[in-house]
């Protein structure tokens, strides 16, 4: 406690050069927390989309993606279709599957009147709604499965266009100069979406596939939501199946992946890892260039107070003494950085739950972390210093000045 009350005497008699000092330790600490816990907020909010889902939920996909393996293209989730109406045709001859739901993305904007809006616009089917639970029809009806001039819109759509989602009923929106729809329902987000990507179902444009093949004039399918018969326990079963009634499809060309939500989650995953590897990377670098700052600082302190060393060896003090006490100040300063880098981060969490629907989470293990490798920080790069201290003679520091 001796070690720790010096410490902070001498932290407080030269404040502007221990502000520089800890800088390095203060940028990499928070940024590091910052972006874990920001990570976990995102992975809490697509866990919650997952569970919302449906964990009986599965998805087909072109590209062949391996969720469990960081290996591979996994921009193939983005790539371009190679889904056919003989996939859904083979998918529904399965006992597995209760619903499959082809679906076509359509490019475009609504307007109504002087109104625009850009949603979203997507051709599927009626039982969309059933298979998938993120959506809620709230005004209205669901456009019938023959319509070519139908459309469900997501509430803040409707509210664009024309002021309340009541008002959208029965009205007219246009899609380019060429289609017209009747709005026939209002859809809101179900409480299964999450607060982040729930923004993402609050700015659809729901259509007939029919519909889409029209706009499209040509059948295109984006994706194909399955929902597997029975809990969740029968997403596996159903999966396999799928994927052996598509191989059959495709000609034993595995050009397409069956992804259950757990999958999906998994490679939301692998993407965060990485990203959140990246910046520990940068965070570190700072947090070594932090380090050599404070061993060169404590060096400097180490010959400021030569004759110090000197007078307390003449009393006695041992060569471990004077290197626990300067390795404690170098151990003092890191942890303060790390306390100021921790503290940003929760301001930064606050800011951003504010202003945005993402809630960060700061975990407690988190906080241990970056606290230890502040610790960890002034052990390594206050030894040297430390070390030089201790082996002073103590006449030649006492005739130092």
């Amino acid at each position: 406690m001796k070690n720790v009350s010096t410490a902070l005497t001498s932290i407080w008699a030269n404040k502007g050069r221990s502000v520089l000092t800890v800088l390095g330790v203060v940028i990499g600490v928070s940024a590091v927390t910052t972006l874990t816990a920001l990570g976990q907020g995102l992975q809490a909010d697509v866990s919650k989309l997952v569970q919302g889902f449906g964990t009986n939920i599965l998805t087909v996909v072109s590209g062949k993606i391996d969720p469990s393996s960081s290996g591979g293209n996994q921009a193939n989730f983005l790539a371009g279709t190679v889904l056919t109406e003989a996939d859904v045709v083979a998918l529904r001859a399965l006992p597995e599957l209760e619903y499959v739901v082809p679906a076509s993305v359509v490019p475009g904007e609504l307007t109504a009147g002087s109104n625009v809006a850009t949603p979203t616009l997507l051709g599927v089917e009626p039982e969309f709604f059933q298979a998938v639970d993120v959506l809620d029809l709230t005004l209205g009806r669901v456009f019938t499965e023959s319509s070519t001039d139908e459309m469900v819109l997501a509430k803040p759509i409707a509210e664009t266009l024309f002021g309340t989602a009541e008002a959208a009923l029965n009205q007219q929106v246009s899609l380019g100069t060429k289609f017209t729809y009747t709005v026939v329902g209002v859809a809101e987000s179900g409480e299964g979406s999450s607060s982040v990507f729930g923004d993402q179902f609050s700015s659809l444009g729901l259509m007939s596939f029919q519909a889409a093949e029209v706009v499209n004039e040509r059948v295109t399918i984006f994706r194909i939501f399955l929902k597997a018969e029975g809990g969740a326990d029968q997403a596996a079963a159903a999966r396999d199946a799928a994927r052996a009634a598509l191989l059959e499809s495709h000609n034993g060309v595995e050009d397409f992946t069956v992804l259950t939500q757990e999958d999906l989650l998994d490679l939301f995953n692998q993407f965060l890892s990485l990203a959140t590897a990246m910046v520990s990377a940068i965070a570190g670098i700072s947090l070594l260039v932090g380090g050599i700052g404070i061993m060169n600082i404590m060096l400097v302190t180490v010959t400021e107070r030569t004759r110090e060393i000197g007078l307390r060896k003449a009393l006695g003090a041992t060569r471990a003494q004077i290197a626990w006490q300067f390795l404690t100040e170098a151990v003092v300063v890191t942890l303060i950085g790390g306390v100021i880098g921790i503290l940003i981060s929760v301001l930064v969490g606050l800011v951003v739950a504010a202003q945005t629907p993402l809630t960060p989470v700061l975990s407690l293990s988190v906080v241990g972390v970056a606290l230890g490798v502040s610790v960890a920080e002034g052990l390594l790069f206050g030894v040297w210093p430390a070390l030089r201290a201790a082996r002073k003679d103590p006449i030649e520091a006492l005739r130092y000045e």
